[in-house]
């Protein structure tokens, strides 16, 4: 009898135990660190974050227990200032992480124990590093698990609202692999108001999807005419842009790598500059001869950012009246940069194609 009540309370006590080690442990050392306390947080996909737990640390030591299972989703381990990505499915028991404080913001430092969260590490590493390119990762994230596609997606570049048909797809993998996690619905309310976003800004613009791109016949830096309907046949990026505009200066350097990327196989830019001086800007001064001159320093400053940002397509246009210029008036561009993707029988294909630039050109080539 003693024997049975033996056998009976080890299978009790083995199951107990098997439960209590199916919960989530995350442990770590963390070298060249003064701080006494790890905290550990959720991310959201508006990239707040919510608290989940806090753990006191000692020669760089931290040991976090958990009595409910973690959530799938992507969370930040914070010590001090700096912190470490980990990407949980919620199936993990013992996570382990290490590393040198002054190295975490390199995404220099290990992760056991967490598949998902090793390749996250590695991904954003290449990137830090430039051994990988955004585009390859914008490729990896449609065919990689959802939960890291998503962790992903979040870090490479604000959502990009004409981006919603992939963000509808990555919701729709969430849910069938990860049902009723919190990413999961944050994603799906993500892509509804991308898509909203995206009809409201389309319906800003006069010009429509599907629809003929109005012509632009505007002269270039040498007097040359230059004609937006000439380059019909290609897939062209109309670019409304200018010297002074620093996110168009910033976004340059991709449309340069798109550009050489592709420009073999049809693809090239229509660049419309909105330098120049406009009526407000000519009634400030004295007379026809400040205008003019006036007006060259303006034209050489277009001219010089073109040179320096390496623009090597010769389609650079502009009337030189600054907002007042008709083709940004034609195309109801008030803000700048403002582009649209024109497929090869010259109708309008995408708008503000910006974080997606490489994927639109490749559907249209």
């Amino acid at each position: 009898m003693r024997i049975t009540i033996s056998i009976l309370a080890l299978v009790i006590a083995g199951f107990f135990s098997c439960q209590q080690s199916s919960l989530p442990h995350i442990t770590g050392t963390i070298l060249n660190t003064t701080e006494t306390k790890a905290f550990l947080a959720k991310r959201n996909m508006n990239s707040g974050l919510e608290a989940v737990a806090d753990a006191p640390m000692a020669k760089g030591k931290f040991d976090f227990k958990f009595e409910t299972p973690l959530d799938a989703g992507l969370y930040r381990l914070r010590i001090g200032s700096r912190g470490i990505d980990l990407v949980l499915t919620g199936d993990e028991t013992d996570v382990s992480v290490s590393g040198d404080y002054n190295a975490l913001q390199k995404f220099d430092y290990n992760v056991e124990g967490s598949a998902l969260s090793t390749e996250y590490k590695a991904t954003m590493k290449g990137l830090v590093d430039r051994s990988i390119t955004t585009a390859s990762v914008a490729e990896k994230i449609k065919s990689t698990d959802p939960l890291l596609a998503a962790s992903l997606k979040m870090n490479l570049a604000p959502v990009d609202p004409s981006d919603y048909a992939n963000i509808e797809a990555l919701a729709k993998r969430l849910n069938d692999k990860y049902p009723n996690s919190g990413i999961a619905t944050d994603m799906t309310t993500l892509a509804a108001e991308a898509k909203a976003q995206h009809e409201k800004e389309m319906n800003k613009y006069p010009v429509k999807l599907g629809q003929p791109a109005p012509d632009i016949v505007l002269n270039d830096p040498n007097g040359n005419v230059k004609k937006l309907s000439d380059l019909k046949g290609n897939v062209v990026l109309l670019d409304f842009w200018a010297s002074w505009c620093g996110p168009c200066r910033r976004a340059n350097p991709h449309v340069v790598e798109v550009y050489n990327k592709y420009k073999k196989d049809g693809f090239t830019v229509y660049s419309v500059s909105l330098d120049g001086l406009d009526t407000r800007s000519k009634s400030r001064l004295k007379s026809a001869e400040d205008i003019a001159q006036r007006m060259e320093k303006e034209k050489q400053k277009w001219v010089d950012a073109i040179a320096k940002d390496n623009l090597m397509w010769d389609t650079h246009v502009s009337d030189l009246k600054k907002w007042e210029s008709g083709a940004a008036s034609q195309y109801g561009v008030r803000s700048i940069p403002t582009t649209f993707l024109i497929d090869k029988d010259g109708n309008i294909a995408a708008l503000n194609p910006r974080n997606n630039l490489e994927e639109q050109v490749k559907k249209l080539i």
